[in-house]
């Protein structure tokens, strides 16, 4: 993915206060600005009223211009090295489909759920599959939260430095419990 990161100038924004929706209409006003090389798309659903969008950088810039007339609340430009969970991964695909070819996989003792389609999977072939589309596809934070509520997700744990996943599940649930186990 580094590879992939490093063959073209992406950024990263949060764009804060709009539904899904309203901030894909704003990529898709922002792509009418530019060239195919710097199109941008939704990456991430993190919660309703926060989603990320990657691209090329002057479709980043584009989408941070026209946010405040789309109403949006703000936009957060994020610090990263490449536009991931997008088609700008595209190359670093066969790669890793090559690298997990080569490893065993066991059927998972939990329900582990895919944050591509917001389910639970236990064949290892399948899992497979879905950790190489992880890489081109949108992280659906927010369905998988949602599911993992649903099921009845009382307390969990946020491991590492910061409490953004705290915030993600106490802005979709009240009651939900959290606790930060730092590094």
């Amino acid at each position: 993915m580094r590879e992939a990161a490093d063959t073209t100038k992406s950024a990263m924004v949060s764009v804060i206060g709009l539904d899904s929706d309203k901030v894909q209409q704003l990529c898709d006003a922002a792509n009418q600005d530019v060239d195919e090389d710097n199109k941008v798309q939704i990456a991430n659903y993190l919660c309703p009223g926060n989603y990320v969008v990657y691209g090329g950088v002057m479709g980043v810039e584009a989408v941070e211009a026209k946010a405040k007339s789309f109403k949006a609340r703000m936009t957060v430009r994020l610090v990263v090295v490449g536009a991931f969970h997008t088609s700008f991964m595209e190359p670093a695909v066969s790669r890793l489909e090559s690298a997990l070819a080569a490893i065993e996989i066991r059927q998972p003792r939990i329900p582990v759920i895919s944050n591509i389609d917001a389910q639970s999977h236990a064949d290892p072939a399948t899992i497979k599959k879905i950790l190489a589309r992880q890489v081109t596809s949108h992280v659906q934070w927010e369905t998988t939260v949602k599911t993992l509520l649903a099921k009845g997700l009382k307390k969990s744990y946020e491991l590492g430095p910061g409490k953004v996943i705290a915030g993600i599940v106490k802005r979709m649930d009240k009651k939900a419990e959290m606790e930060n186990i730092g590094a």
